[in-house]
């Protein structure tokens, strides 16, 4: 296992420990999806124009946003859900690759009428999820927020840093990994390992808003917590949004890797924002 994969399980560790809190995302309901119906944990508040999709990280369903949508659903339509196999949704026989859980948003849009524009909210591998259905539906996407996101090319990068180093979190991560994941990870390993974006065609020129987890260990215990793995990942989000025109990075030391759950109101304020800017943008448009 490399180590942009150990991010994602030890951030999936976390996050599911906590999942077992009260929330309101514990009231959501099942779902009926699909042209021969299976059943999504989904939750649907609010309305405005916008209509705000969140993508949760590996291994974790809706609960993770469960001190967020609340908040956002005041000033919009938002929806949370539990991908195939995670939470209460139930379990799919195909491949969970990205282009399936992709697939598998869409069947879900179509089956509760959601109607674009969307806002995409990714957190961790979710971030990689958002961008596959933005750059498949372009034209639907009005704005992505990326809470610490998963970036392909950060592999390559920290073997490059130091091989050994990385070698010896391979041996210490190995044991962890929950047996349920192992099937999922071993799909993503190719995505991570291959440095190239996990889709075809170019994302849309949205506003776009990357929050960014520089907090440091005191004392690490892995490689990818140290102060060098920190800065390549945040010199990597500040790259990914150079090719937007409207983009702009939010950089955090008191939060960990589950921002959404440790500083909720940066996400809500990062969302918000997004939506002003794309109210801009329309209006600019029109004119």
């Amino acid at each position: 296992m490399k180590l942009a994969v150990r991010t994602l399980v030890v951030a999936a560790l976390l996050a599911c420990a906590s999942a077992h809190a009260q929330s309101p995302a514990a009231a959501a309901g099942q779902i009926a999806v699909g042209s021969k119906p299976y059943a999504v944990q989904a939750s649907i508040a609010g309305a405005g124009r916008y209509t705000v999709i969140f993508e949760s990280g590996f291994g974790t369903g809706l609960s993770a946003w469960r001190k967020v949508a609340p908040e956002l659903a005041k000033d919009a339509r938002v929806v949370t859900y539990s991908r195939a196999g995670h939470g209460t949704s139930e379990a799919r026989p195909k491949p969970r690759t990205i282009a399936q859980n992709t697939n598998e948003l869409e069947q879900l849009i179509a089956a509760q009428k959601l109607a674009p524009p969307f806002i995409l909210v990714g957190h961790s591998y979710g971030g990689l999820l958002a961008r596959a259905y933005a750059a498949r539906h372009p034209t639907q996407v009005a704005g992505l927020v990326l809470v610490d996101p998963s970036d392909e090319r950060f592999n390559a990068a920290l073997r490059k840093l130091d091989a050994k180093r990385a070698a010896d979190d391979d041996a210490q991560f190995a044991a962890i990994v929950p047996p349920k994941f192992k099937p999922e990870l071993a799909l993503l390993q190719p995505v991570l390992d291959g440095a190239a974006p996990p889709y075809s065609g170019k994302l849309p020129d949205v506003p776009t808003v990357v929050l960014t987890s520089v907090q440091q260990a005191g004392k690490p215990m892995f490689f990818l917590e140290t102060a060098d793995a920190v800065a390549i990942k945040k010199s990597l989000h500040a790259d990914f949004l150079r090719q937007f025109s409207k983009g702009s990075q939010v950089v955090t030391e008191k939060s960990g890797h589950n921002i959404q759950l440790e500083e909720p109101e940066l996400v809500i304020a990062a969302v918000r924002e997004v939506i002003a800017l794309a109210d801009q943008k329309g209006v600019q448009a029109a004119r």
